[in-house]
């Protein structure tokens, strides 16, 4: 028996419509945490307001304890999921470091690109949002020594 091959454009379309939506990784939408009945069987996604991806374990575990282990989550995540709150900063994986772990970069909401917005870099999500702190202090003090001047 022949197996029927299916375009990508067939699997965009039909199959899987959501694979149609192109989303930058700081950019919110609806959740898609897959969401499971009691016994197992799938029962769609979450579709909840989302602000940003699933943040990283490190900044989980230091926000709610140890001991918390969210839904699996790719692309846009709510609050209930591990997501980024509505203003808070929002953090993303961006490339590996020199060792070959994970880089996380942390944006605000209304990032635009790394030449107009603030942003900060780190190997922990944590420390990827002090660094973005510096990095909106710093911008803010620029500002106000060129309206001094």
């Amino acid at each position: 028996m022949r197996m029927r091959q299916f375009s990508v454009n067939f699997i965009r379309t039909k199959v899987h419509p959501m694979i149609t939506e192109k989303t930058y990784a700081w950019s919110g939408g609806k959740c898609r945490t897959a969401m499971f009945w009691g016994y197992g069987s799938p029962a769609g996604l979450c579709g909840e307001e989302a602000y940003g991806p699933q943040l990283p374990m490190d900044l989980l575990k230091e926000m709610h304890g140890p001991f918390h282990h969210p839904s699996f989550c790719i692309g846009p995540c709510c609050p209930s999921h591990g997501g980024p709150r509505k203003g808070d900063p929002i953090v993303f994986q961006d490339g590996l470091t020199d060792r070959g772990r994970q880089m996380w970069c942390a944006v605000m909401p209304d990032f635009k690109n790394l030449q107009e917005s603030p942003a900060g870099f780190s190997p922990s999500g944590y420390q990827a949002i002090q660094n973005l702190k510096k990095a909106i202090d710093s911008a803010r003090a620029a500002i106000g020594d060129r309206h001094e001047g």
